[in-house]
């Protein structure tokens, strides 16, 4: 068994490593549903792999969790319980998704990558304001290191490639908000800013809430509050015909493998490593995603890293190297989350 001390990091970087294959994952299943439509449309659509992909994955949980569930009561969550449930599967289960989905729809890829990792310095900065969790010089250093290695890879493939304007995706309206947004300049920039401080104030809450909830009560239940929400508020602000294809057998054949492993598996790791871990250890762990990407890209579509990547690949690395080392040096001074007591589960 693994010190509590080390559980953090190793299971916040499986999560990671998960988290890297779902973009290559889901631009391929995106070609390979363009080779199998339905009725003209590809089946692999946004709305529908987020509520098919998490349905499945809540699933998956509640089978992994069955015995723990049996023995939770729900009448003991109070008020606060509930309201942190809310907000976090507000936040991550709708806001964080859909904005960077409108993010890449009307913002350049480079742009996206750019602001979407500014969550690395955002989280050790909201560690700090609301835990008082202050890293050390050579974490801070390190988590430096590893966001100026994101920065490098885009600004590189910038610099060695010819830049292409960006332009709302074809053909794909967003409901009643697409005249709004199209009205708005850098709107896809402004979505994924606002992404990212969803997605931080996702990870504040969970803290919060870990402290108070078993780990298998708040995922579970943040899930299901997640697809709940998602489905309710996509068919207000998209309409029906963006789920006309939900009941796709090709659509569940895929979702079952995504759902399952890259969504499930992925979030199962990932609530055990909060438990466990500091902020500075998520911002570590969270600087594994780009990198890891690279290497699934690869294997998955096929497309060779460029020399941006390779650079700012070996920053990244290095900057992991000096920040773990720098934990290690300070784990009895490191601020851990402990499991609340009187809770069984993961």
């Amino acid at each position: 068994m693994f010190s509590p001390r080390y559980k953090g990091i190793l299971y916040l970087s499986l999560s990671s490593i998960i988290l890297s294959a779902a973009n290559p994952v889901i631009a391929k299943l995106i070609i390979l549903g363009n080779e199998h439509l339905v009725n003209g449309r590809n089946p692999i659509s946004f709305c529908n792999v987020l509520f098919a992909g998490n349905l499945v994955a809540l699933l998956t949980l509640i089978v992994i969790h069955f015995r723990d569930l049996k023995n939770f009561k729900p009448e003991h969550l109070t008020g606060k319980n509930w309201c942190l449930l809310s907000l976090a599967a507000l936040f991550a289960g709708f806001l964080t998704p859909t904005l960077f989905f409108f993010g890449l729809m009307y913002a350049s890829v480079i742009n996206v990558i750019l602001i979407s990792n500014l969550q690395i310095p955002m989280t050790l900065l909201a560690g700090w304001i609301f835990f008082g969790e202050v890293p050390n010089t050579r974490v801070t250093v390190g988590a430096f290191l590893a966001t100026l290695g994101i920065f490098a890879i885009v600004f590189l493939q910038y610099w060695l490639t010819v830049s292409v304007n960006h332009a709302p995706t074809p053909g794909v309206k967003t409901g009643l908000l697409y005249p709004f947004f199209s009205s708005i300049p850098h709107v896809g920039e402004i979505c994924i800013f606002l992404a990212v401080i969803s997605s931080t104030s996702s990870t504040i809450i969970g803290f919060h809430a870990l402290r108070r909830l078993p780990d298998y009560v708040f995922g579970i239940l943040r899930m299901l509050l997640g697809v709940v929400f998602f489905f309710f508020i996509a068919i207000i602000l998209f309409g029906w015909s963006h789920f006309s294809d939900l009941f796709s057998p090709f659509l569940w054949k895929w979702m079952l493998f995504y759902g399952s492993v890259i969504v499930a598996l992925r979030y199962y790791f990932d609530m055990l490593g909060t438990k466990y871990a500091s902020i500075a250890e998520i911002a570590i762990s969270s600087s594994l995603v780009p990198l890891i990407s690279i290497i699934f890209t690869y294997f998955i579509l096929g497309e060779v890293p460029g020399i941006s990547q390779i650079i700012g690949g070996g920053l990244i690395l290095f900057g992991i190297y000096v920040a773990l080392t720098g934990k290690l040096q300070s784990l009895k001074q490191t601020k851990v989350l402990e499991k609340p007591s009187g809770f069984s589960g993961v």
